[in-house]
């Protein structure tokens, strides 16, 4: 982990995107709806039905046998009938750690509480790529629970498989009011995810449920690559000030935990790290929000290149620090060997909060303990 705010990221509060509860679209039926135990709208149950990229029923069996067909995968073949982008290349990383599948994949057809489908119509994603995505709970007690996760889903062309291409969170619901013995639910952690305290705004819904695409996601989408290039830097040299990012825990709080890595003790200051980020997999929907803001997630595979600042004078090795250092140490061929330099591939996923104007902020991400995807270097 990296820097005084990783060392805080097992500990924060709350989590994700959205509301609970069934989304009442033409393929949604009332009694569908009924026995989830979820209210209709009222505005929802009398606006007539609107074609959607994929009925509820189908979402639905698209969830839970994509989970079941993922947990029972144990190689990337099995792995890419229905994962793709930044979860798959997670998901093989995984296997050869021995890892797979991880719990919430796992347990997903009864860990994935109070799931709601944000499902767009079909008028406003006429090619292909197609998506939606799923909302989720990861405890059934609603009281205490302001965590909310997100899978989004992607059909590349038609008749084509569905498949699960990104996670994340974000922090939907205001702090709970809980007796001094009850904690919120902060299952997101297990997962490398921090969040933004301040919860965003519901998804927006068209009268008969459909979720609401952005109009602007073009240029919505600009923020994957600001990021990027924000957080693309040689340590201790990343700038905190963006025009294009307000100040905060997962913005400038990340360029200085990136930038203490050159002062870690451990290292003695004789090694160089230098953070390359790439932006990653297919474009997902970028939803609109009630408030008018759009939510946008983007992945990226972040190359951490380490050498030591004297040349070949300098060697150091991985497995003593933490779990992503033991994970490296793995996958360049265990042993803890001494290196020269290595190229260490993470993945990161990030969900962000663009205004139409203004700097953007960062609501969910794994930016601080992102799971490792591959490994090289030159040994000593």
């Amino acid at each position: 982990m990296i820097g005084s705010l990783s060392d805080r990221w097992r500990v924060r509060t709350a989590v994700v995107a959205a509301v609970a509860g069934c989304v009442v679209l033409a393929a949604c039926s009332p009694a569908k709806v009924e026995r989830k135990g979820e209210e209709k709208a009222g505005a929802a149950s009398l606006a007539p039905p609107v074609p959607t990229v994929i009925g509820w029923d189908q979402a639905e069996e698209v969830v839970t046998r994509g989970f079941r067909q993922a947990a029972s995968a144990r190689n990337e073949n099995a792995l890419s009938a229905v994962l793709t982008g930044a979860l798959l290349q997670e998901s093989v990383a995984q296997v050869k750690l021995k890892r797979w599948p991880d719990t919430l994949v796992r347990t997903a057809e009864t860990a994935m509480y109070r799931r709601e489908y944000l499902i767009p119509a079909e008028r406003d994603q006429p090619g292909y790529p197609r998506s939606f995505a799923v909302l989720f709970r990861m405890t059934d007690k609603a009281e205490k629970d302001r965590a909310a996760g997100m899978y989004y889903f992607v059909q590349a062309e038609p008749g084509a498989a569905w498949k699960a291409a990104a996670r994340t969170w974000a922090t939907d619901r205001p702090a709970p009011q809980l007796p001094p013995e009850q904690f919120e639910d902060r299952g997101y952690g297990t997962y490398g995810f921090e969040v933004r305290d301040r919860p965003i705004a519901a998804p927006a819904r068209e009268p008969a449920g459909a979720a609401t695409l952005s109009p602007t996601a073009a240029s919505d989408r600009r923020v994957c690559g600001q990021y990027a290039e924000y957080l693309s830097f040689t340590a201790p040299y990343g700038e905190p000030e963006s025009e294009a990012f307000v100040p905060g825990e997962l913005t400038s709080e990340v360029v200085d935990s990136y930038n203490a890595e050159d002062g870690k003790k451990v290292w003695k200051g004789d090694l160089r790290q230098r953070y390359a980020f790439e932006v990653t997999g297919p474009e997902l929907p970028v939803l609109r929000l009630s408030d008018g803001k759009a939510l946008v997630t983007c992945s990226f595979v972040r190359t951490d290149h380490r050498e030591g600042k004297s040349g070949p004078t300098t060697s150091f090795k991985y497995g003593s620090e933490d779990a992503a250092s033991r994970d490296t140490d793995q996958l360049l061929g265990g042993g803890r060997k001494w290196w020269l330099s290595t190229d260490v591939r993470r993945i990161v996923t990030a969900t962000f909060e663009v205004p139409e104007q203004g700097p953007a902020d960062v609501v969910g991400c794994n930016c601080l303990n992102p799971p490792v995807l591959s490994a090289e270097g030159t040994p000593k």
